[in-house]
């Protein structure tokens, strides 16, 4: 079972994943640099499905590029990004903490929403929010709202670094303010819509 899947991985998965990947990336910078805000709104939606696939991945070329010729682009698009995602599936997480009944169920999402914040979304966004569904919904909408900020404050990183509350130091440092914006949209829109989206779920 091993040798086979190890032989399909390598023969069709990886190198049809490796070029679907590398799609998404030249599509993402398209929509990016035509569509402005359009472009970072829909950025913002689709970054936390496609890290759900892995192929986020591939984006870290891209960024290494940018920054590298910081004189020419002003930096990364990417990151503010990643970071708006990031930390909109921790404020969706800390929202269930506040409406959860169930002790386990607070104990994880207050553990993965602090971890999101800082840059760290699996636990947060596997643990919690796709098993319920609408705190991942809420936080993609709001992920949306802080992508199209970024994009319409032209908000750029110069360096890598956790995508999230400590992105700060990556971003450059007159549009630091900006990307704190962004956050606290993203944050806001997450936390708020998954309280509204969980008395519609607990209606149904």
């Amino acid at each position: 079972a091993i040798l086979l899947t190890a032989l399909l991985t390598f023969i069709i998965v990886g190198p049809m994943m490796r070029s679907l990947g590398d799609l998404i990336t030249v599509g993402l910078i398209w929509m990016y640099t035509t569509l402005g805000v359009f472009g970072g709104l829909l950025m913002g939606f689709f970054y936390a499905p496609i890290v759900i696939t892995g192929m986020h991945h591939s984006f870290i070329a891209v960024e290494t590029q940018l920054i590298a010729n910081v004189a020419t682009t002003g930096g990364s698009f990417i990151f503010p990004l990643a970071a708006m995602s990031n930390v909109a599936q921790g404020a969706a997480t800390l929202a269930v903490y506040a409406i959860s009944k169930n002790q386990k169920e607070k104990s994880t999402a207050m553990a993965s929403g602090i971890s999101a914040l800082l840059g760290i979304t699996e636990p947060a966004m596997f643990g919690v929010n796709l098993k319920l569904q609408y705190p991942f919904i809420a936080a993609i909408i709001g992920s949306a709202v802080g992508g199209a900020y970024v994009a319409y404050s032209k908000t750029l990183a110069i360096a890598l670094g956790a995508a999230g509350l400590p992105g700060i130091i990556s971003i450059t440092a007159p549009k630091v303010v900006h990307y704190i914006i962004a956050m606290v949209l993203s944050m806001t829109v997450a936390f708020i819509m998954t309280f509204v989206l969980s008395k519609k779920n607990k209606g149904e």
